[in-house]
């Protein structure tokens, strides 16, 4: 699933060649998109804004409406000018959205609907979500007062909580833990606040890399860039040499990697 940083880079680019602009071409094939009649309503709107919130992408117009994008495992937002040819197949398409000399589209998109802005700004999808990681000013407190109320959740878990912190996923999960040096397995009651908001600076850290480079890279060398933990089963660890573990956790069994020496 594309973590926050992939969402935020997204609405980034996006919003670099629609915000502002009348949306002159609008092809909707997404199931609830044609329920909602999306071409009728998007064509010749304005768009006024493209933001992220964790996982999610919203794209608002000054008509009232706004498309809710929500990728999971396979979908994707492409950026093409007018004309290029498209890397997927169009018959994948299930959302483009053209201004001038650029189309943004949504390809394989599991979520995607057009809401009224104020409905969708009301959804508990978007009004349950905790803190985005990487929406600056942060609030450490609300972030912690989150986290306490979950107390007996192991922590490796915890971060994953869309409802605790926005936008942190499995690669950035493993990551920041690892470069903060905490066991994934300690529960949340056991960590100090300081050691919940060292774990919670890293990620936000990490992650700005990852919109401004593209990918989830956090160990640069020496040697072929990558990640310290995440994806690494089996291999010595890059700081003391222990084995990688890998175990899954969670409700949701996900996959955790960490050192067994650098983190205890």
């Amino acid at each position: 699933m594309p973590e926050g940083h992939t969402i935020h880079r997204a609405a980034r680019r996006i919003r670099s060649v629609l915000a502002g602009n009348v949306l002159e071409r609008v092809v909707a094939r997404g199931p609830h998109l044609l329920h909602a009649k999306a071409e009728q309503r998007l064509l010749g709107d304005t768009v006024i804004e493209v933001e992220a919130r964790g996982k999610h992408l919203l794209i608002h117009t000054a008509g009232g409406w706004s498309v809710h994008s929500h990728l999971r495992m396979d979908g994707v937002w492409h950026l093409y000018r007018r004309g290029e040819r498209w890397r997927k197949s169009r018959t994948r398409a299930w959302l483009a959205l053209g201004s001038g000399e650029w189309d943004a589209v949504n390809f394989d998109g599991p979520i995607l609907e057009l809401h009224r802005t104020d409905d969708l700004l009301r959804d508990r999808a978007i009004t349950d979500l905790g803190p985005d990681v990487l929406i600056e000013p942060f609030d450490d407190h609300e972030y912690l007062r989150r986290m306490r109320r979950q107390s007996t959740r192991e922590v490796g878990d915890a971060v994953m909580q869309q409802r605790i912190v926005a936008g942190i996923g499995n690669i950035y999960k493993a990551e920041s833990l690892f470069m903060s040096r905490i066991d994934p397995w300690r529960l949340v009651a056991d960590l100090s606040d300081e050691e919940l908001l060292r774990v919670r600076t890293t990620a936000t850290r990490i992650m700005h890399d990852g919109v401004l480079d593209a990918r989830a890279i956090t160990f640069h060398g020496p040697g072929q860039p990558g990640q310290w933990a995440y994806g690494r089963y089996g291999l010595p660890c890059r700081v003391c040499g222990t084995t990688i573990r890998r175990e899954k956790q969670g409700e949701d069994q996900r996959s955790t990697y960490w050192c067994p020496t650098c983190q205890t």
